[in-house]
């Protein structure tokens, strides 16, 4: 159900991004032709007004087409005074950037989501005695602990939270302990014998339960107040996006990242990860329960793609607004000098760039899926 959710979600962020840029050029009287969810073939459209509204076979983003993008295009005498060239420079970079604004609009919607709804698993106070999480093939797997069973007593002793029952346990490893637990309103005993390691093999008495956190939802005004201050605020996420992309797209990053395709060994979690994998990671923590993980995750998507968007790369939002200032910046030194300001940059030197910039982000996401799907595939089958 989650990777349903996931999928419908990015499909909703996708259509914001393009009608973030669609709404502007509308507000600001420039020519919308077409507004398409998807590249490649048409699969259905209608027209409605002056545009034209649609869905494409390859579900891989969207696009507004915007009557002359770029001063090189032949316009319609009818259009004039309508093209985007030909608007003003700050007309013109709302265009381009507002799509990009959308997925910080959607982080702050989700984050206030997660902070007022879902809720903070709380450092303040000990966990409950829910059981979350049962280890597969541990002591407590053995005994019939099941998620959801409820600790009331172990050996004899009641336990009011997490610490009691941790408590208890403590120094234990190989003892057999006596468990009451309350399921579906009933209340069983149960007997574990526990551990005298971890997983990790670290020493220590090992039942294999994880406990329900005590969660703690914030007040709407403080929700708000903590999307914009705070560890889950949208700035610090802005931070840590930009310092992790930096760490990530380096030359030794990246020389690493691509040498571990052939690599036998567990695929470095600190690489880019495909939409596939954050799907999985969004699954996992659904169907585990954790709501604000999944919702602060997705919030985390959206301000690396809002990121990535505004780089000075063309194709990229930020490459056309890069090309922008570039060309206003020139056209200011000609008017000092008395010179015509109508010079452009040509498109035959910016597609080059944008060829390799759109190689380069194909090449990433086919490895990310690979490293994803494939490469996990085939390491199980030569198991």
């Amino acid at each position: 159900m989650f990777v349903v959710i996931f999928i419908l979600g990015l499909i909703f962020v996708i259509m914001f991004h393009e009608f973030g840029h669609y709404l502007t050029a509308k507000l600001f009287g420039m020519k919308v032709e077409r507004f398409f969810l998807g590249f490649g073939p048409t699969l259905w459209s209608f027209q409605r007004g002056e545009t034209e509204y649609g869905v494409k076979a390859i579900p891989a983003g969207g696009f507004v087409k915007i009557t002359g993008m770029s001063a090189f295009e032949q316009i319609d005498p009818a259009d004039r005074g309508r093209a985007f060239y030909e608007q003003a420079a700050w007309k013109r970079v709302i265009v381009l950037s507002t799509g990009s604004a959308t997925h910080f609009v959607v982080a702050v919607v989700l984050l206030f989501a997660a902070l007022a709804f879902a809720g903070l698993p709380s450092i303040d106070e000990p966990a409950t005695t829910i059981i979350e999480v049962v280890v597969a093939d541990s002591p407590a797997a053995e005994a019939g602990l099941r998620p959801g069973d409820v600790i009331t007593a172990v050996s004899g002793q009641p336990t009011a939270d997490f610490e009691d029952v941790r408590a208890e346990l403590d120094g234990r490893g190989g003892e057999s302990v006596p468990i009451v637990i309350e399921r579906d309103g009933a209340e069983q005993q149960l007997r574990a014998t526990l551990a005298s390691e971890n997983p990790e093999g670290e020493p220590g008495a090992f039942l294999g339960i994880g406990p329900q956190p005590v969660v703690r939802r914030l007040p709407p005004a403080e929700a708000l107040r903590g999307t914009i201050t705070g560890d889950f605020s949208v700035g610090r996420l802005v931070g840590l996006t930009v310092s992790g992309l930096g760490q990530v797209f380096t030359p030794d990053a990246l020389s690493d990242w691509f040498r571990s395709v052939n690599d036998p060994g567990p695929r470095d979690p600190n690489g880019p990860v495909s939409l596939v994998g954050v799907g999985q990671t969004v699954n996992a923590l659904g169907v585990g329960g954790d709501i604000f993980a999944v919702l602060v995750i997705f919030a985390q998507l959206n301000i690396v793609l809002g990121t990535l968007n505004m780089l000075p790369l063309p194709p990229l939002d930020g490459g056309h607004v890069a090309v922008l200032l570039v060309e206003e910046g020139v056209n200011a030194v000609r008017r000092m000098r008395g010179r015509s300001a109508r010079w452009r940059l040509d498109p035959a030197v910016i597609t080059p760039i944008a060829l390799v910039v759109i190689l380069f982000f194909v090449v990433l996401s086919m490895t990310a899926l690979y490293l994803d799907i494939v490469k996990p595939a085939s390491d199980l089958l030569q198991q």
